[in-house]
């Protein structure tokens, strides 16, 4: 073995071999010059050595700790005479970002025209966002079932403006990310008392779902159902409590509350517009305001 490995070694560098080697266990089928083919110990087939054009001699085995011009880049053609440019492939990071990954493949884009007046898409990268429902839908026509994702997202600053979208795709991440886009272009902003809660309590139903909010004193915190929750903290409500009879589906709570914050609030300048009063009559009868 060790005069093989002499042998081997001296053939890799294109030394000359010494007459007095013993090369029992090589067989040399073919020309070096045209394929090398090199058996060792068991008289193996050997397979031919490519060619590769620009080396000088297709025998010499390349280091592959090296980086060779030809063998570690990507030729793509250039000028118009027909030279070769050779371009590095672009080397992605270990975690790509979804961004990125998804760029162009998302529907409605964020428009600046389409947000409240004062927000702009920098505003949009402190948003928080909820995937409250993701799922696997599927659609039944003559061809058979046709799967598709399904997922619904709450996107709120917690100060008083939020939205929710819903979006159906292939894949889970682009329908995450068309549902995100489409609760940004359908924010809202909510009226809260003392920046905390809600102005007086609500009942509320929506289809076969019926919820009770009630407003509550100051460090009374979050004490409703776990969707409710994550709606409120993306509005900015602080101090809440709500009960949920009938249906439980997750898109009619969070619809209904929605529907609630937006259409069944009175503020006090409307009931002291229907009762022909002040609002700091109204806001002393009803919040116990001192002036």
């Amino acid at each position: 073995m060790a005069s093989t490995r002499l042998w081997l070694r001296c053939l890799a560098t294109s030394a000359p071999v010494p007459s007095t080697l013993s090369i029992k266990n090589a067989i040399i089928c073919r020309t070096f010059t045209n394929t090398a083919v090199v058996a060792v110990g068991r008289k193996r087939p050997a397979a031919p050595v490519a060619r590769v054009p620009g080396l000088d001699n297709p025998g010499v085995l390349h280091n592959l700790a090296e980086i060779h011009p030809l063998l570690d880049h990507y030729p793509r053609l250039g000028d118009q005479d027909g030279n070769l440019n050779l371009v590095t492939a672009k080397n992605w990071p270990s975690n790509p970002p979804l961004d990125e990954m998804l760029k162009g493949q998302a529907e409605d884009d964020v428009d600046e025209s389409s947000l409240p007046h004062g927000l702009t898409k920098d505003d949009l990268r402190k948003f928080i966002r909820r995937a409250l429902v993701i799922k696997r839908t599927s659609n039944m026509t003559t061809a058979g079932k046709i799967p598709t994702m399904y997922a619904l997202v709450v996107a709120g600053n917690g100060r008083g403006i939020a939205g929710y979208g819903e979006a159906k795709d292939e894949e889970p991440a682009r329908a995450v990310r068309k549902a995100t886009n489409r609760a940004m272009r359908n924010l809202t902003v909510f009226d809260r008392y003392d920046d905390r809660t809600i102005y007086h309590d609500i009942d509320h139903k929506f289809h076969a779902t019926k919820i009770q909010f009630r407003s509550r004193p100051p460090g009374f915190g979050n004490r409703c159902n776990h969707y409710i929750h994550e709606i409120c903290s993306c509005i900015g409500i602080l101090d809440i409590s709500a009960k949920v009879w009938g249906s439980r589906n997750p898109m009619n709570v969070i619809k209904a509350t929605f529907e609630a914050f937006t259409q069944k609030q009175k503020l006090p300048d409307d009931i002291a517009r229907a009762r022909g009063k002040r609002v700091v009559d109204v806001q002393h009868t009803y919040y116990g305001a001192s002036e």
